[in-house]
């Protein structure tokens, strides 16, 4: 159950009005009335919240819990425990972040320069914009209606900010526009120097950055994550793509539209991304390479190669998924084997 510490609740709710907000089906229920306070998983829900489950192998988890109601697809419907009200949905996950969403709404800064924030006269600033302290505004940048830049963040020289976007604290952004609605998460670095080098006997040149990076409308930057700037081409991350904390993505990269890139990911430089593709934890992709639309990749993978899209790969170099499986299960099998002679 969400800390009223740290998290601003909106209200409470009746049963009809959050099966209605959601598009499910009310089911066993007397009351369509009742107050919903809250929500919370199914083992800590009490008597007043809303809990959700997604698949059968939680079903009897149901039996001991005290929730008002719970969210679930239709297909284990028949499966809960006579009494407990139900609202039925094909996508109960989906359907439970929009209710929660709705109980705890996102909380937006107060409009305003804080005291001991440096905004360049020659910046513009939209209405109800939120500068924290410490914040610095370079000479001009432009930030959009509504954009809060956290506290100690950088917003450098002609950056362009779009409508609504978060700057989380100490992020710093550089050669770069901003699309609206996007989420900087703090410490993420954006539009920093690609790394680029040319070597021989005489020594290491840097290859000049002339780029910029691109971050379309609605993309989250996690924390501590780096989008490098382009060598000549841009950088592009493309609309509605959520990235992890703590990925690295390098100089000309082009990333599509609805992509998931997981934690500790890195994509070198000229890689093309294409759109929804999924790519989990400490994947490695070389650069120069293409994954095609709705690519997935298993986590700790390491892509060498062009992919076709709607491929599912894994492992290091990376290959079908079906190969990976049949390759772990060889593994496993040559260990038991080892240990089986050992003893």
């Amino acid at each position: 159950m969400p800390d009223q510490r740290f998290f601003k609740k909106s209200g409470t709710y009746s049963a009809a009005e959050l099966a209605e907000r959601v598009g499910g089906e009310l089911l066993n229920c007397q009351d369509p009335d009742m107050v919903i306070a809250d929500v919370a998983s199914v083992e800590e829900a009490t008597n007043s919240d809303i809990c959700f489950i997604e698949n059968r192998r939680y079903v009897a988890a149901l039996a001991s819990s005290k929730a008002a109601i719970c969210l679930l697809p239709r297909n284990i419907a028949d499966r809960a425990p006579a009494g407990l009200t139900l609202i039925v949905s094909d996508r109960p996950r989906r359907a439970f972040a929009k209710i929660a969403a709705f109980f705890y709404p996102e909380e937006r800064s107060a409009s305003g320069i804080a005291s001991g924030a440096t905004v360049d006269p020659t910046a513009t600033l939209g209405e109800g914009c939120s500068i924290g302290p410490g914040a610095v505004i370079s000479a001009g940048a432009t930030l959009g209606d509504g954009v809060s830049v956290g506290a100690n963040a950088v917003v450098g020289e002609n950056v362009e900010v779009g409508t609504g976007t978060v700057v989380g604290e100490n992020a710093s952004l550089s050669h770069c526009l901003i699309g609206a609605r996007a989420v900087i998460y703090p410490g993420a670095r954006i539009g920093t120097s690609g790394f680029g080098f040319e070597v021989d006997e005489a020594g290491v040149i840097k290859m000049p950055q002339l780029g910029r990076a691109i971050i379309e409308d609605d993309v989250e930057i996690g924390a501590n994550s780096c989008v490098d700037r382009g060598s000549g081409p841009d950088t592009v991350i493309g609309r509605g793509t959520m990235i992890d904390n703590l990925v690295q993505i390098g100089h000309n990269v082009q990333v599509g539209k609805g992509c998931i890139i997981c934690g500790q990911a890195g994509i070198a430089g000229s890689a093309k991304i294409g759109n929804y593709v999924v790519i989990a934890g400490q994947v490695g992709v070389a650069g120069h390479i293409e994954l095609g639309d709705g690519v997935q990749v298993a986590a700790q993978s390491g892509v060498s190669g062009t992919t076709a899209p709607g491929e599912k790969i894994g492992g290091s170099p990376a290959v079908p998924i079906r190969e990976f499986r049949r390759q772990v299960a060889v593994i496993k099998s040559l260990g038991r084997r080892n240990k089986d002679l050992e003893n």
